[in-house]
């Protein structure tokens, strides 16, 4: 598997993402595939891996929960992927200790960690860039402060 993955046109995309190692980043390649319109958005990239939480709103009431139709594997790997990139990543450490503080269980912060990591590798794999933890730090710090 390690060989195929090497001969793959997007090795080096989903090989540059911190924590996928040599067994999460051929199977985030196998989830992503080939064809790229096939996600136009991140968003459905992480509505198929059930990392965003399903909103539903009708008239006043909005009412917000854990989405059960997705893909149940890419799940599972996006929160592999989530936990294992806290030892490796710095703004993932970062961000995954703010989102624990207000997530319900650990899993639910994996969750949220994974779908910001679905959404970054998304933007890698549409513009055929690798992963460059310096590059996200420069343009986070740039979107922080245009909010500012």
């Amino acid at each position: 598997m390690q060989e195929l993955f090497q001969q793959h046109p997007d090795h080096e995309i989903f090989a540059s993402v911190p924590g996928a190692g040599d067994f999460l980043a051929p199977a985030l390649l196998a989830k992503f595939g080939d064809d790229r319109a096939r996600f136009p958005d991140p968003s459905s990239v992480q509505c198929l891996a059930g990392t965003c939480p399903l909103t539903e709103q009708s008239g006043k009431g909005r009412r917000v929960h854990f989405r059960q139709a997705c893909d149940p594997e890419f799940r599972q790997i996006a929160q592999q992927w989530a936990r294992a990139s806290l030892a490796t990543s710095s703004w993932a450490t970062m961000y995954g200790h703010h989102v624990r503080e207000h997530a319900r269980s650990n899993s639910h912060a994996y969750r949220c960690l994974a779908n910001r990591w679905l959404a970054i590798v998304w933007k890698c794999w549409q513009s055929h860039q690798a992963y460059d933890e310096a590059v996200h730090l420069q343009n986070r710090t740039r979107r922080l402060a245009l909010r500012a």
